[in-house]
């Protein structure tokens, strides 16, 4: 192996240990306590199990926690990226349409080209593995609060995209200076076939000791380091940024033998590392509801052990039987013991019965409903349910608890816009080009970039899914208590409705209302249209009042001249 390539070797290593060491001295007790109280199935973090699988869960007695994170990851996975809805689009970016403010078609053709180029987007990322490999990092998400996913391109040939995610505690990452996560090292284990399907390719090498201790023991698994970063951070590598320099590095290191199995790179930042929010320590890792629900979550597994034994208890009590019904007493339902009635101390009795299962019950569901708060599962369950909401409750009663409701999550929903769904778009709008997988742009989506070159704009991404409708929804109630307010008052004074911009005030309401925005005219389309509708009204009136002159002349008749000039004037003639 070259000089410089054992360098990298030790380069990336090191940093990775380091890095390593650190996060599991601050985070992977934590992470191994939430996964046991929300995350059963994930729950060897730090721990190995090889029980079998009801060993997992054996710790728990109450199963608020797991239902409450089910219900928080599937809330996420169906109104923040539904399968079934396009939940992002691409649109022109503000400073091309301004370029073009005067040339209405080429701001059209952009438009229509983006939108066809969503419209595909959202077909290949369906034909790839992305929805299953994102319904289940949302639970990770949901759990540990921070998830990441690789974003690759397919070597099948029969999708472009293939999504990797990652489990917690098998990487470590970095962030550059605005707070993006631009780097990643991933340990992994694959046996020496899964190798060779993957690498045994391209200028990818395999070391020899690895095949040999393959031949010994076909079923071992190696340990192999997937590194992640920008090609500039590492003075090891190239920084030239065409061909297979790209501008973010992957390299494959196979640990026990500290040599490199590929170098290879991305076109785009393919890590797609989200957090809930962020510690505020200083950490790259995030913070999440698992983390605020954990109190009760142990305490409400701990008191359901005793309210388990004492409804036990209470069912089938302990019993005091004196020694003469020795085998006589007969505790099942509808059962008879006989005993001496003149003897009081002669029958059996409970004993050590005196508890109160109500006040336990009801202190559990108070800790219950905590869990489910920090967990937002009366948030999703409005939106999914509204119509079983109370009966008595107006419509403005209903919308005011839901935007309570929606609002408490929507700063982990921004989080999630631009640590996930941007550069997914980014990426996913990247490949597919390269891919030709688009038609050919636009001529007003190309900035030229000297010595007769162009480069293709990127285009900004519009959040379109159901949780943003919802949010944007909630802006109407608002509107329409505007207009019941200002209706009244327009019966008696009509210059009251000045006060608001209709166009604008129309436009928003339909945008809320979850209608596109192809459905709305552009303000200049729409000042062309009505400019040329008073143009049409200015010729009728024109032509009415010339033909309102000629029938006033001919009903004159033979009326003195000055007198057919004066009613002449008078229709405007």
């Amino acid at each position: 192996m070259p000089s410089d390539l054992k360098k990298l070797v030790s380069e990336q290593l090191a940093i990775h240990d380091e890095l390593k060491a650190e996060r599991d001295t601050r985070f992977a007790v934590d992470w191994q306590t939430i996964s046991s109280y929300f995350y059963p199935n994930q729950s060897d973090i730090n721990t190995t199990k090889t029980e079998n699988i009801a060993s997992w869960t054996q710790n728990i007695y109450d199963t608020t926690g797991v239902q409450s994170a089910q219900t928080l990851a599937a809330g996420m996975f169906n109104w923040w990226t539904p399968p079934n809805q396009n939940w992002a689009e691409f649109s022109p970016p503000e400073e091309l349409k301004s370029e073009n403010s005067e040339d209405e078609s080429s701001e059209d053709e952009a438009e229509e080209w983006l939108g066809e180029g969503s419209d595909d987007a959202m077909r290949e990322l369906g034909r790839s593995n992305f929805y299953s490999v994102k319904g289940e990092s949302d639970n990770a998400f949901a759990v540990f609060a921070t998830d990441v996913i690789i974003f690759d391109e397919s070597d099948t040939g029969t999708e472009l995209f293939n999504f990797v995610p990652c489990k917690i505690r098998t990487y470590t990452i970095e962030e550059n200076y605005q707070g993006v996560v631009d780097t990643l090292r991933r340990e992994l284990e694959m046996t020496f076939r899964q190798i060779k399907q993957k690498f045994a390719k391209n200028s990818d090498v395999i070391p020899e000791k690895m095949a040999e201790q393959a031949k010994k023991d076909p079923k071992r698994k190696f340990k192999l380091l997937h590194c992640i970063f920008p090609r500039e951070d590492s003075d090891r590598l190239p920084k030239a940024k065409d061909g297979p320099n790209l501008p973010f590095a992957s390299v494959y290191i196979a640990i026990e033998f500290q040599d490199v199995i590929r170098v290879s790179g991305y076109h785009e930042n393919p890590i797609l590392c989200r957090r809930f929010a962020k510690w505020g320590t200083g950490a790259v890792w995030g913070y999440g509801p698992a983390y605020l629900a954990l109190p009760d979550a142990r305490q409400i597994n701990y008191v359901q052990q005793y309210l388990d034994a004492l409804a036990e208890k209470l069912c089938y009590p302990p019993m005091l039987i004196p020694d003469s019904l020795d085998g006589d007493v007969d505790v099942r339902a509808g059962g008879s013991t006989i005993f001496d009635s003149s003897n009081p101390n002669g029958k059996p009795e409970e004993w050590a019965t005196a508890a109160d299962y109500k006040m336990g019950y009801e202190m559990q569901q108070q800790k219950r409903q905590q869990i489910r708060d920090a967990f937002f599962v009366d948030a999703f369950k409005l939106l999914n349910s509204q119509p079983l909401l109370d009966k008595d409750m107006t419509a403005y009663e209903i919308s005011q608890r839901l935007a309570e409701q929606l609002q408490s999550i929507a700063p982990a929903f921004t989080r999630h816009i631009t640590e996930f769904i941007n550069p997914l778009m980014q990426r996913v709008f990247g490949i597919m080009f390269r891919a030709g997988k688009l038609k050919d742009p636009p001529q007003s989506l190309l900035q030229d970039q000297g010595n007769g070159k162009a480069a293709l704009v990127q285009p900004e991404i519009v959040v379109t899914s159901r949780f943003n409708d919802a949010l944007r929804a909630l802006k109407n109630k608002g509107a329409e208590q505007l207009m019941a307010f200002l209706l009244p008052q327009l019966q008696f004074k009509p210059e009251n409705a000045d006060i608001v911009d209709w166009d604008k005030f129309n436009r928003e309401y339909g945008y809320n209302g979850g209608n596109s925005p192809d459905v709305f005219l552009s303000a200049k389309a729409l000042k062309k249209l009505r400019d040329g509708r008073a143009k049409i009204a200015q010729e009728q009136r024109a032509a009415q009042m010339a033909e309102q002159a000629s029938v006033a002349g001919k009903n004159l008749g033979a009326s003195p001249e000055w007198m057919q000039n004066q009613a002449q004037q008078a229709v405007g003639a």
